[in-house]
């Protein structure tokens, strides 16, 4: 008899980030299967949208998703529906727009399927950037002075764009899609041409793009966990120090010496205290639940929040499994305990 619990691992998925979901999706079915506790299967979603189910971790090389062995058409994706309807929990590992920005947890959500992370709202928020720095300033928490302009009104007037620009965010300035994740898209610009040019790259990626104040400080990220009894706790931050380039961009993130991350980071008590507590108020203004990793600046003013990631990359070389190893929790049980959590709360 099998008294193994049925979790489906969702990854991939037609969003830019499409390759880092395929990775962390197959490290957390290996780790799942690893405790010896589920049965684990994958449903790996194409950059068409083509839905697809594996009975073995989905090989991410050279093509992410053609490891699957049961391809389904679009005009039979009720199977794939039924096949999440019949999961006793869902683990989704996608990242970006489409699995990170609420569209699946809503399906989920009426599937009456539980599901690790975050609900549909928080996490159609915590995508949203713009929308995001509203809610923090909204409960005292303190984040980069910004600009949201259209796509549509930047490719319609570039210069129009630049000096609105100029008259509301003083140099030098982040742009970034603001719907985007992984830095895609993402530059720095210090002047009137490299605004210009950094704008005109942006709005390639979303509908909208934010320009922030670039913020002067120690780059830190800190995890936010749930317990099994609804509480929360913070992991030890993490110092990001980027090698490649001057900031945490996409080469930073994911290629070799990109950065070093520095675990827990060199702060005094009082200085981790604070940001682990701004961290864990990041997470509960959104609404997050289950897990999120906050990035931020400490400065001599005290710590400024960019944003809230509610999936987060799960490798184990990724920045909240390396925290929650300083706090003496493994992958794989990091990852069980997710599942653990999810199926507690229920939907």
């Amino acid at each position: 008899m099998n008294n193994k619990v049925r979790v489906i691992v969702m990854m991939g998925g037609p969003s830019s980030e499409h390759d880092v979901s395929m990775a962390s999706g197959a490290e957390v079915f290996r780790a799942l299967e690893a405790t010896g506790r589920f049965q684990v299967e994958a449903v790996t979603i194409s950059r068409e949208g083509r839905w697809a189910l594996a009975h073995e971790a989905p090989k991410v090389l050279p093509k992410p998703g053609e490891a699957s062995d049961r391809p389904m058409p679009r005009e039979e994706a009720i199977q794939g529906i039924q096949l999440l309807h019949d999961a006793e929990v869902v683990f989704l590992a996608f990242h970006g727009p489409f699995g990170e920005d609420g569209t699946l947890q809503g399906l989920l959500q009426s599937l009456s399927v539980p599901y690790t992370g975050s609900g549909p709202l928080a996490s159609a928020l915590a995508m949203n950037k713009a929308k995001a720095k509203e809610l923090f300033r909204y409960h005292g928490l303190m984040t980069p002075r910004d600009l949201p302009l259209s796509s549509e009104s930047i490719k319609a007037s570039l210069e129009n764009a630049v000096q609105a620009v100029e008259a509301n965010v003083p140099y030098p300035v982040v742009v970034k899609p603001n719907l985007g994740g992984s830095s895609l898209g993402v530059s720095v610009a210090e002047n009137h041409e490299e605004l210009a040019a950094a704008l005109a790259w942006a709005s390639r990626f979303d509908a909208d793009v934010l320009v922030e104040e670039k913020v002067s400080g120690r780059e830190l990220t800190c995890a936010v966990l749930e317990e099994l009894d609804g509480g929360v706790r913070a992991l030890p931050v993490i110092e990001i120090v980027p090698k490649k380039g001057t900031f945490f961009d996409f080469a930073s993130k994911y290629e070799d010496g990109g950065s070093d991350e520095i675990c827990p980071a060199d702060l005094t008590e009082d200085q981790s205290r604070v940001v682990q507590d701004v961290a864990i108020r990041a997470h509960q203004a959104l609404g997050c639940r289950g897990f999120s990793r906050t990035d931020l600046f400490l400065t001599s003013t005290g710590p400024i929040v960019l944003e809230v990631n509610t999936i987060p990359g799960m490798t184990p070389n990724s920045l909240l499994p390396k925290a929650a190893r300083a706090a003496g929790i493994s992958f794989p049980d990091l990852m069980a305990h997710l599942v653990d959590v999810a199926i507690k709360r229920g939907v």
